[in-house]
């Protein structure tokens, strides 16, 4: 009887003290468009400091929304260590996410990314209507850090080094353009439907 009222009060205290760090938001699916059922399956580890991605991510995620019968597109935070606002510009998108404005605000950090210093961050939030209470107590909390972090570790066991760094369907793809993008995935989605059963 000692011994398991012992492990819950222990269990209890675990959790008061990972709550009180403000940093236990769990860790959730990445962000997606198009259906979870689709035969193709975009996923993209990106960085929002990153110009190669600001150009590429948008036509990305636009090819995927004009073809969401066949395709779902997936984000995921990819920071690399040598751009110094990429990691917070990431949690202040997932601050954004608790608020449904996630690819809204990842548009505008793209949009602006010679400015995403952390003062601007804030900014951008209130920009698009944001409750700016809430978002301000989730960056200073670093609510999101948890999320961003496992992003990364599953980029790094996926063998990612560079932005954007695109899959479909689990296969690296080099990026050669939105039409040409299309008709692959087009391609894809009507091979998939013609395999025999």
């Amino acid at each position: 009887m000692f011994k398991n009222t012992f492990k819950t009060l222990l269990l209890l205290i675990s959790i008061s003290i990972l709550a009180a760090c403000g940093d236990v938001t769990p860790v959730t699916e990445p962000h997606g468009i198009g259906s979870k059922t689709a035969p193709v399956l975009v996923e993209e580890f990106s960085d929002l400091q990153c110009p190669a991605c600001a150009s590429i991510s948008p036509k990305l995620e636009e090819v995927v929304r004009n073809n969401s019968d066949i395709a779902r597109f997936e984000y995921r935070h990819f920071p690399l260590s040598f751009h110094e606002h990429a990691f917070r510009a990431a949690e202040a998108s997932e601050c954004a996410a608790d608020q449904d404005k996630f690819f809204e605000y990842i548009a505008v950090v793209f949009e602006n990314q010679p400015n995403i210093a952390e003062e601007n961050l804030f900014s951008f939030a209130e920009d698009l209507g944001l409750n700016k209470e809430q978002f301000s107590v989730c960056m200073n909390e670093r609510q999101k850090r948890n999320q961003v972090t496992a992003d990364l570790r599953e980029g790094q066991k996926r063998n990612v080094g560079a932005t954007p760094t695109i899959f479909v369907n689990g296969l690296v793809i080099r990026w050669s353009g939105a039409e040409n993008f299309e008709a692959y995935i087009k391609d894809i989605a009507e091979q998939l439907q013609n395999q025999p059963l």
